[in-house]
């Protein structure tokens, strides 16, 4: 098995913290609200598995992406999309249809590292970086 780019495990842990958070927060809500259920939890777990997942071999593409010759990446990373919300897709549709899961909770973790990324300047702000970085996130580190 190939080694994980150094930058793709960085930003995907860097991720991954912002959609278990966020998960954290649409539980409590949803048990705030008084409609939390199982089903709710597992939807969580399987919408939020598909964003990580996602996001994951987002980076993998592009990295290799990157390593081939320039006037490819951006047709690699663009003929991989579609592969990935198929994927996406079908995680969550058999989450919903053979788990009977939670369909705000599998669907609503698809958005979760939207908002880790929009975030993303002002956590390095935070910390004192003023350029993008070019080894991933040093938020876990």
């Amino acid at each position: 098995m190939a080694k994980l780019d150094p930058t793709v495990r960085k930003e995907t842990e860097y991720i991954a913290v912002w959609v278990i958070a966020l998960s954290l927060l649409m539980e409590a809500v949803f048990l705030l609200i008084g409609k939390w259920t199982p089903a709710v939890l597992w939807g969580n777990l399987a919408g939020a598995a598909a964003a990580v997942g996602n996001y994951l071999l987002l980076g993998i593409t592009v990295a290799k992406a990157a390593s081939g010759p320039a006037d490819k990446v951006a047709l690699r990373v663009r003929s991989s999309m579609t592969a990935r919300m198929l994927g996406t897709a079908a995680v969550c549709a058999l989450a919903i249809g053979l788990f009977h899961t939670d369909v705000y909770a599998t669907v609503i973790p698809l958005l979760f590292p939207r908002v880790g990324i929009a975030f993303r300047p002002l956590v390095d702000r935070k910390r004192g970086k003023t350029e993008a970085p070019s080894e991933g996130s040093d938020l876990l580190d």
